[in-house]
């Protein structure tokens, strides 16, 4: 019996972004949303759990994920496949760059036991939802990777924040309640 592969990737463990980890069927919704000529589409989101809370601190994991089954490419029919691919793995990296800022957040937070769980989940619903506004900036600046100019500016905007946030690299946070 053949190993099933994960639902979802998390961006630590992807060496390789490749079009064959693009599973999905074309999304009529998608196409509705972005249009019809569309050729690829990345769905990834950022995540957090909760690992252990005790009294005095806390563990979380905040990850990056790549959801194979819901990605998907009209590829090999796409006009210019390799900077497609480049545009869709940045997606999946500006994604890392907001979870990299969500453990930033919260290893820099002072959190209290009580009201820990409150406080974090509204810190998560802030940066998704800073994450989201950005992803479709993205698209819209690159027109999808269209404008080659404005592809190069975000690839190397993407670049520098990564490294910028590289401290932050480590999926697992450790937080020690200060109240």
């Amino acid at each position: 019996m053949q190993a099933q592969k994960p639902a979802v990737l998390e961006y630590a463990t992807v060496s390789t972004f490749h079009w064959g980890l693009f599973k999905g069927k074309i999304n009529q919704r998608h196409l509705h949303e972005m249009g019809g000529n569309t050729g690829a589409v990345t769905v990834s989101s950022i995540s957090y759990t909760a690992l252990q809370i005790s009294p005095h601190e806390a563990t979380v994991t905040i990850t990056a994920r790549f959801h194979p089954e819901e990605s998907w490419t009209r590829y090999p029919k796409l006009q210019k496949p390799e900077e497609a691919l480049e545009h869709e793995k940045k997606h999946f990296e500006l994604t890392e760059v907001y979870a990299r800022k969500l453990r930033k957040l919260v290893s820099n937070s002072h959190y209290s036991a009580t009201l820990f769980k409150d406080e974090i989940n509204k810190q998560f619903t802030e940066l998704v939802t800073q994450h989201r506004t950005e992803q479709v900036r993205y698209d819209h600046e690159t027109n999808h990777s269209i404008d080659s100019h404005q592809q190069e500016k975000w690839n190397a905007r993407i670049d520098e924040q990564l490294g910028s946030l590289s401290t932050y690299t480590e999926t697992t946070v450790r937080i020690k309640f200060t109240r």
